[in-house]
């Protein structure tokens, strides 16, 4: 299921968070290839984000291994910025750690 919008992305959080509580929950931002990840990486750290590469979770279905965790307060912001860059990206799902 691919990210629409912000408010979108926003809810699923939410949704995350109410079915798992007090437990913390971070948010991936998956790609089709390694490079396009690395892109986006990079971008989100010239624009403040505290970002970082990551494996893809096994509950995260994935074109590539690679994936941006991201903080899931900052995850919009994230996302914001891949779309007016033009950076791809699959999807944002957030997860339970």
């Amino acid at each position: 299921m691919n990210v629409l919008n912000c408010k979108e992305l926003s809810e699923r959080i939410e949704r995350v968070r109410r079915e798992n509580p007090n437990t913390r929950v971070d948010c991936y931002v998956l790609f089709a290839s390694h490079t396009d990840a690395m892109q986006l990486y990079e971008l989100a750290r010239q624009r403040g984000f505290n970002a970082r590469i990551s494996t893809t979770p096994r509950q995260a279905r994935s074109s590539c291994g690679v994936a941006l965790l991201v903080d899931c307060q900052e995850a919009c912001g994230v996302w914001e910025a891949a779309g007016e860059s033009g950076m791809p990206f699959e999807d944002i799902v957030p997860l339970p750690n």
